[in-house]
């Protein structure tokens, strides 16, 4: 099985979905705008979290740099995919552009 395809722990949606919704909520959120990467993490969790695949797994505390929880390490995880993807563009100094 492929990475991107694999059920994160937790969280009812699959890798790739997950992706397809980050770059989803970046372009509704944030348009042709520059952002910062926590805002659309916040802004992707509050959309996970609306559509029911948030799990009680999620909130527990990841073993990430940083404190946050699973479900949003995933997410940081799933943004730094989509960058080493090219499928959202970091421009450095925490600007980002889909």
């Amino acid at each position: 099985m492929e990475e991107n395809k694999l059920r994160p722990m937790g969280m009812l949606l699959d890798n790739t979905g997950l992706k397809e919704l980050i770059l989803e909520v970046a372009k509704k959120q944030f348009g042709e705008r520059e952002f910062k990467r926590r805002p659309l993490m916040l802004a992707v969790e509050k959309e996970v979290r609306a559509r029911g695949f948030w799990t009680q797994d999620d909130d527990h505390l990841s073993s990430s740099v940083g404190v946050k929880s699973k479900g949003l390490a995933n997410i940081d995880w799933r943004i730094t995919n989509l960058k080493d993807e090219g499928r959202l563009n970091y421009l450095g100094r925490d600007r980002w552009h889909v």
